[in-house]
């Protein structure tokens, strides 16, 4: 399995931990992407991600898709983390953060 899991002892992957502290701070979040700055702490966000897919995932695990370049890879991977993210938001976060993991994990492991 790859190293989708955070440090703890139970079970959890690192997207699950970041949609579990979302949805904790669902307010300030909904605030957050409504106002003016959305798009800047988008991006931040998005970057961030980056780093963690690339450092987390795409060296350590990568074994699929080799003539894909890096770059294009954890981009596409974070957008969609982002997407997936504004999807749930507008959808009133109606499926819980477990879900939400199990759905964005069937997607991107088998293009690592």
């Amino acid at each position: 399995m790859f190293h989708l899991y955070s440090d703890r002892n139970e079970p959890e992957s690192v997207f699950c931990h970041l949609l579990q502290h979302l949805q904790e701070n669902e307010n300030n979040i909904l605030e957050l992407l409504s106002c003016e700055s959305g798009e800047p702490f988008l991006r931040y966000f998005k970057n961030s991600l980056n780093d963690l897919i690339q450092k987390q995932f795409v060296i350590q695990n990568r074994k699929n898709n080799r003539n894909i370049p890096q770059d294009f890879l954890i981009n596409h991977i974070s957008g969609s983390f982002v997407e997936m993210v504004l999807w749930w938001i507008k959808g009133r976060m109606k499926e819980t953060p477990e879900e939400l993991d199990r759905y964005f994990r069937a997607v991107i492991e088998p293009i690592l």
